[in-house]
């Protein structure tokens, strides 16, 4: 029935479309249900961009936001799976973001799906610093607002073909109508395809293809004069290769090609279904956004990334969560001339079966089992043989299935008070979340001590039960904001100041499983020997891979301005920002030369920065820019063997910083109206890669361009990117004791044609 409906629609599509283009960018503005000021009225820093500006520069995915937002760096690395997100100098590679991602005021609650293609993002907006108070867990710097064109607000079709470097192939369609009975109905589309831009010297083949494919449908309808009902519907499918890592030579500083033997891929089905119902009584607006979110997806990794055959893993998850959000305001009539007002309350809960096995190879068993191993057998046990214990298997798998319970609820409220030109807002949240584990990891192998033993003897191990953890966070927020007035005849300035408090989760070290199982069974092997290696109370155990929430305070201050008079048009916005952070969650590699990685809170640090932004505009000609700065460093961490106090944070920048600035000819022809030339500059760095700071990345600058005819029925638009083909690193990580690079992606360029009906 719904899929006759929308066919209708697109047979009856509106002959009359001239202008509607205009309404794709400032016309129409549908706010966030938790928007209860305007933008400008918000003492925090809020980067905006709209949807002309997303595809004119190609911002198709999250990821490409860092282009525009000062001291945002989300780097391009690995795969999509792979989505680590810096802030003001806070993040981390795995688990729980420090940036919150919302999508038509619906929490995306797993950060695997946040690299997703950004169809007919109608604005995306940037709150820079925590908002807790309003969004809660793991929005301790910020959070990212996507709304999608809304069928109610625009009526049209849109279409967009494009192609470019390694045979990069984009089409997306999508339709937006009204029936005549109030039904507004929106549908769209979208598919993506890469060859990909690095090649594996292994075997002469790419080793970053991709596939996508998104869909997203939103059903709107008054119900009743005090009713409002909304549906929404997206999925996405991918299927990709990468991980292009390159091993780096410590005394050489080279690198080495990218070269491994085992696979290397990542598929994902991620679906959500929203219901928003908003009820307007007499004096008060209830808002109610519910959702059902599913993602599965598979990563398949050759774990060493080298030639070698040592051990591969293939993680496997199968998530399901629910989200349920109510939202009370007062209507605008009653609404006091000094005060205002909203309340809410948020549930989820999610459940995530994860299955993954590591599968040892020959290389892996000899180095990482029979090697630690046989270097801790006594040469009066040994009989003077140097590999005493030998191992019947070439290969074999320590498999690792969880159960991962997670569920939180809280309260919260802010309020606004005006006091001439003063608005002063207080807030306050309170959450509670609690995680329940359930594991279990188990191998067997066949083993022989060969002065001793004539035949194969099994040995099993199992490690399994449950582990859990519950907290509560207080999550407030006092701001003032002073409004200057007019400035300038037709101008709006005003400064504000603000502190407040945000978190992200905690959670449990899945990925350092195999290495428990793995010391438990050199340590039982040589215990059935009548040798014993560790301590047991010194081991690793199951409720030591648990780790706290990541607390910070943000004490801010900063100023708006913008001024519109005889056709000019300028805005600027600066702030200065303080974050004092508590239980800083690292990702940390276990020494020697372990399978798994695990994150860990080791301690304090403190983050002290500076952002401003501008744009003007006069005529055909426009300028922009952003500019971030962040000097972040732990105060206190220990690990035991080093003390890394007063040292860089690693991976996030210390500068960035972007400029754009264009020329639109405007032209007297009804067929070719225009032609806009725009040229960018952006800069990310410099960039400590580990905690001693011993390895960096300076600062990095690429140039971009971009040229668009518009047509009155359609665009033919062209854009470049790293056109000074510059050669940097975007990523640095070790492994099984080796370190290893990934370089950033070459000059690329896109061609299309975009048709707006």
């Amino acid at each position: 029935m719904l899929l006759a409906t929308i066919i209708s629609l697109m047979l009856s599509a509106p002959d009359n479309v001239e202008g509607l283009k205009d309404t794709l960018t400032y016309s129409v503005i549908e706010t966030s249900a938790k928007q209860a000021v305007p933008y400008e009225r918000m003492a925090t820093p809020v980067s905006v961009a709209y949807l002309d500006e997303l595809e004119a520069r190609l911002i198709d995915s999250p990821k490409k936001l860092s282009a525009i937002v000062p001291n945002l760096h989300i780097p391009d690395y690995g795969s999509a799976m792979t989505s680590s997100i810096y802030l003001r100098g806070f993040g981390s590679r795995m688990e729980n973001p420090v940036l919150g991602l919302y999508i038509d005021d619906v929490p995306v609650l797993n950060k695997n799906a946040y690299d997703m293609d950004m169809l007919d993002i109608r604005r995306a907006d940037l709150f820079r610093g925590p908002q807790g108070t309003l969004y809660g867990r793991n929005s301790m710097c910020g959070v990212l607002s996507l709304n999608t064109l809304s069928p109610s607000s625009y009526e049209g079709i849109r279409a967009a073909l494009q192609y470019g470097s390694a045979n990069n192939v984009s089409a997306r369609a999508s339709i937006y109508r009204k029936t005549k009975d109030g039904l507004a109905i929106g549908a769209g589309v979208g598919f993506r395809h890469s060859d990909g831009f690095y090649t594996n010297s292994l075997n002469g083949e790419r080793c970053d293809p991709s596939d996508g494919l998104s869909l997203r449908m939103k059903i709107q309808k008054q119900l009743r004069p005090d009713l409002h009902f909304e549906n929404i519907f997206s999925a996405g499918v991918l299927t990709q290769g990468g991980w292009p890592y390159r091993l780096y030579d410590n005394e050489t500083g080279r690198l080495a090609d990218v070269a491994y033997n085992d696979i290397c891929a990542y598929k994902r089905l991620n679906i959500t279904e929203a219901v928003k119902i908003r009820k307007d009584a007499d004096h008060y607006s209830l808002s109610s956004i519910s959702s059902l979110q599913v993602l599965l997806d598979r990563m398949d990794l050759d774990q060493d990334f080298t030639p070698r055959s040592m051990f591969t893993l293939a993680q496997i998850q199968r998530e399901g969560a629910l989200t349920q959000e109510v939202i009370l305001k007062p209507k605008a009539e009653w609404k006091k001339d000094w005060w205002n007002w909203q309340s809410g309350a948020f549930l989820f809960w999610k459940f995530n079966r994860m299955s993954a096995p590591v599968h040892f190879k020959q290389d892996g068993i000899n180095e990482l089992i029979l090697g630690n191993a046989n270097a801790n057998i006594p040469e009066d046990v040994s009989g003077g043989m140097d590999a005493p214990l030998a191992i019947l298997e070439d290969n074999f798998v320590i498999d690792s299935e969880f159960g991962i319970n997670t569920f939180g609820a809280a309260v919260y409220h802010e309020s606004y008070f005006t006091l001439g030109r003063w608005l002063f807002t207080a807030g306050l949240r309170l959450d509670y979340e609690g995680n329940i584990m359930n594991y279990c990891s188990d191998a067997a192998i066949n083993y022989r001590f060969i002065p001793t033993m004539q035949a194969w003897k099994l040995f099993e191990t199992i490690y399994d039960g449950k582990v859990g953890n519950h907290y509560i966070e207080l999550l407030p927020k006092i701001s003032a904001l002073y409004d200057l007035g007019n400035v300038g005849g037709r101008g709006k300035a005003h400064f504000f100041a603000n502190i407040a408090k945000g978190y992200r989760s905690g959670g449990f070290n899945t990925q350092i499983f195999s290495d428990i199982l793995q010391n438990m069974m050199m340590n039982g092997l040589m215990a059935d020997l009548g040798v014993y290696l560790d301590d047991p109370g010194t081991a690793v155990k199951a409720e030591d891979t648990a780790y706290k929430p990541e607390k910070a305070w943000n004490y801010e201050i900063g100023g708006n301005i913008d001024i519109r008079e005889k056709g000019h048009h300028f805005s600027g916005s600066a702030s200065v920002f303080f974050i004092d952070c508590q239980d800083q969650q690292i990702t940390l590699f276990p020494p020697g030369k372990s399978t798994g990685r695990m994150m860990a809170n080791v301690g304090k640090s403190r983050s002290i920065g500076a952002e401003m932004s501008l744009f003007y505009e006069k005529a055909g000609f426009s300028l922009s820019g952003s500019y971030g700065y962040t000097d972040a460093r732990f105060t206190v961490y220990n690990d035991g063997n080093n003390d890394y106090s007063g040292n860089r944070i690693p991976y996030s920048p210390e500068h960035t910083f972007n400029v754009r600035t264009g020329y639109e000819f405007s032209l007297n022809c009804n067929v070719l109206r225009s032609i806009s030339v725009n040229a960018d500059c952006s800069g990310v760095g410099r960039i400590w890669w580990n905690e001693a700071n011993t390895l960096t990345e300076p600062l990095v600058v690429q140039m971009g361009a971009d040229l668009i005819f518009d047509f009155k029925w359609f665009d033919l638009n062209f854009r470049a990117d790293n056109i000074l083909n510059k050669d940097y690193n975007v990523f640095y990580f070790k492994s099984v004791g080796n370190s290893f690079f990934q370089r950033g992606k070459p000059f690329r360029w896109t061609a299309g044609i975009t048709i707006d009906l």
